[in-house]
């Protein structure tokens, strides 16, 4: 069942997870990058926070960058998900053709990507710049275009 938003519609609500905190890259290719750590760990605590307010979305979009899908591993046995499907144009893509993208959308999707497409796509969305530091996860309606919440590990 798809829940409607106050207008009657379908709602839409994205939820935005910049990957979690990955090794510098300064050896071998940027879409190689493993999670530290430290990154793994807020990925895990990301993915806690999330089955609190959005615990089981209708899908996953993530990145086929390794940071990207060590996040989303990280976060999933915290969640009811389906299979993620991982792209490598979620990789290149900017936030405009995301967005373009994700208008289309019925239902709760989870976003893994990369700065700066998902601060440019949430400030599509809200219509306000924020910054979203690595592990962040920011909810958004997109019918409403307001950011219902959004939290970031600690330092």
């Amino acid at each position: 069942m798809v829940m409607t938003d106050p207008s009657g519609g379908p709602r839409r609500t994205v939820v935005l997870v910049r990957h979690a905190k990955a090794e510098s890259g300064e050896e071998g290719a940027d879409h190689e990058r493993r999670l530290t750590d430290r990154g793994r760990r807020a990925a895990a605590a990301a993915g806690q926070w999330l089955a609190g307010r959005v615990p089981a979305p209708d899908a996953v979009w993530c990145s086929s960058a390794v940071r990207a899908v060590q996040t989303w591993e990280a976060m999933a046995p915290s969640l009811r998900a389906p299979r993620p499907t991982v792209e490598r144009d979620l990789y290149l893509t900017g936030a405009r053709d995301l967005a373009e993208r994700l208008s289309g959308v019925t239902g709760s999707v989870v976003v893994v990507g990369h700065n700066p497409t998902m601060e440019h796509l949430l400030a599509i969305f809200v219509d306000e710049l924020r910054g979203l530091r690595p592990g962040a996860v920011a909810i958004v309606d997109v019918g409403e275009g307001r950011l219902v919440e959004m939290w970031e590990p600690g330092r």
